[in-house]
């Protein structure tokens, strides 16, 4: 399983190699006894730091720009952005998730003290007054 992410504005592309897992939840309210408005979706993206190698010709790590993003103030329009999601299987892409405006609700890395391996969770939510703008399409050939 391949997993692609992108946004635009400006732009931040997640390496292949470097995500891990996606987690897509439609968040409906536990305590809810019947359908209700006050729905939200969210997306879990969690990954490995890749070590920034930009000197040596390879693609730098974008988990950087994650984090610069993270801490944008919810006031500027800056903090929203449209988010692409692919995850890919065999080269055919079975699920692409697209967050028109999307925001950073939670970013944190952990490093183990062994081997210095970091990793990332990323976790994104859409606007609520834009979630009939969010697109789930799947089953591409």
């Amino acid at each position: 399983m391949a997993l692609a992410f992108s946004t635009a504005d400006p732009e931040i592309t997640l390496e292949e190699e470097s995500t891990k897992k996606i987690i897509f939840r439609v968040e409906i309210p536990q305590d809810s006894r019947a359908r209700t408005k006050d729905v939200g979706v969210s997306l879990t993206v969690i990954g490995k730091i890749m070590a920034d190698t930009a000197q040596l010709g390879n693609a730098a790590d974008s988990t950087a720009k994650l984090m610069e993003w993270s801490v944008i103030p919810a006031e500027k329009k800056e903090a929203y952005r449209s988010v692409t999601l692919k995850v890919t299987s065999g080269g055919v892409v079975t699920r692409q998730y697209e967050l028109p405006n999307a925001f950073i609700v939670d970013y944190h890395e952990d490093f183990e003290s062994d081997d210095g391996i970091g990793e990332f969770t990323l976790v994104l939510k859409q606007m609520k007054n834009k979630l009939a703008d969010v697109k789930v399409t799947g089953g591409f050939t």
